[in-house]
C-alpha cells in the first residue's frame, strides 16, 4: 500500500483531483515481483496514526519522473 501525503487545506492539486493523480502513479509501479498488488491512498496526517506513519517505507520518488521530461 503506497501512502501519498497531501496538505490538508489542498484538496485538489492543478486542478486535478487527488484520486486522478493517484491512479496516475499506482500504474508507474510494475505489478510484478516485490509489488505484486499495487494499491494506495491520498491521505492527510490527520488520517494516518503516528505508528502508521513511523512504520512506513519513504517513497524516493526522484527517481519516477523520467529526466527527458
Amino acid at each position: 500500500m503506497f501512502w501519498f501525503i497531501r496538505n490538508e487545506d489542498q484538496p485538489t492539486f492543478e486542478r486535478q483531483g487527488w484520486d486522478v493523480l493517484l491512479q496516475a502513479w499506482l500504474k508507474r509501479v510494475p505489478v510484478r515481483g516485490r509489488f505484486g498488488e499495487v494499491g494506495g491512498a491520498v491521505l492527510t496526517l490527520d488520517d494516518l496514526t503516528a505508528r502508521d506513519y513511523v512504520e512506513s517505507d519513504p517513497l524516493d520518488i526522484d527517481h519516477l519522473s523520467s529526466r527527458d521530461e
